[in-house]
């Protein structure tokens, strides 16, 4: 990786908001493991076992930034997903099975499509009470003057 492309991603890391920088890291997991098959395929053991720490190392901070006093129960789905997937992936690391790996690559996929979807509601939602907020009549003086209030109410005078 160029020394500018990697800088520009440390810079987009630094500056995403919450929800994007958790697609950003379904999405570095995804790349990680996808990679790591790739690895395997080529005879890169190295590489590899270098690519599927990497992608393990995601899902176990995912799992360990849960909020439970906040997720409550999805919280409590989410680790156990987390550990589910992160037992798959250390069964393939034992038995060099590729296919545990896919196994988490298409769980990871749906919970991306999930919060890639939660992030657009929240934010369209953000944008209409933004908006709302924007076009809403101001508050008009209590003017003791009829002719001041219509005036600044858009009426005429």
């Amino acid at each position: 990786m160029s020394y500018g492309l990697k800088r520009y991603k440390t810079s987009q890391a630094n500056t995403a908001s919450r929800e994007d920088l958790l697609i950003l890291l379904y999405e570095g997991a995804i790349r990680f493991l996808e990679r790591s098959i790739k690895e395997k395929e080529g005879k890169n053991l190295s590489e590899h076992k270098m690519y599927l720490r990497r992608g393990l190392a995601i899902v176990a901070e995912l799992q360990a930034t849960l909020d439970f006093q906040k997720g409550g129960e999805l919280a409590v789905q989410l680790f156990e997903l987390y550990s589910y997937m992160m037992d798959r992936l250390t069964e393939a690391n034992i038995k060099q099975d590729m296919e545990q790996i896919r196994i988490v690559i298409r769980n990871l996929g749906t919970l991306l499509e999930g919060w890639r979807e939660a992030v657009k509601q929240v934010q369209g939602q953000a944008a209409a009470s933004a908006v709302a907020a924007a076009v809403a009549p101001p508050d008009l003086p209590n003017s003791p003057n009829p002719r001041v209030t219509r005036r600044l109410a858009g009426g005429a005078y």
